[in-house]
């Protein structure tokens, strides 16, 4: 190894250890995952769901990177949810070419650095967005008895996403 090479490694490595990691441009660590359940407020989703949010809460307690709000204390599929997911830029590039031929995939403009809705032909949609080394997926779910319209549903998870991706 060079010494420019050995340098380089001793000094990441005095970085890691003395909790000095690089920042990307969102001020979160460089491999730190997001916090899911910060990217949207009660309100934005109390907002979105038209009743009375709880709080977010993480789809798995050890797992920062899934968050559910919902009016039902108890997150039940009967009721109305706001979904938010982070994922890796390859995971956004693998969304925009879905592997079954029903979903639609449709660009937005004007959002992060690149953003899409995958519409599903008999479910609620995903908006996707990325920006920087970010990304993230929203859905609005519900059962068809309380379901919004496509197009309600597209605007509602494109108002989250604008949110949301304020906090990236």
């Amino acid at each position: 190894m060079t010494r420019t090479r050995l340098a380089s490694a001793a000094g990441s490595a005095l970085l890691v250890f003395f909790g000095f990691a690089p920042h990307n441009a969102t001020g979160f660590s460089v491999g730190q995952e997001v916090d899911a359940c910060s990217l949207l407020s009660v309100a934005d989703a109390s907002k979105a769901l038209e009743q009375s949010s709880q709080p977010g809460k993480r789809m798995v307690e050890s797992s920062p990177s899934g968050c559910i709000w919902s009016a039902d204390p108890k997150m039940s599929d009967s009721s109305r949810r706001v979904a938010v997911n982070t994922h890796t830029p390859r995971a956004f590039t693998f969304a925009k070419t879905p592997a079954i031929k029903t979903i639609t995939v449709e660009p937005v403009a004007g959002l992060g650095d690149e953003a899409f809705y995958q519409i599903y032909p008999k479910d609620s949609p995903f908006i996707w967005v990325k920006k920087g080394n970010n990304a993230i997926s929203i859905r609005l779910m519900g059962t068809k008895a309380n379901r919004f319209s496509l197009e309600q549903e597209k605007a509602k998870e494109l108002t989250l996403a604008k949110a949301a991706i304020a906090k990236l």
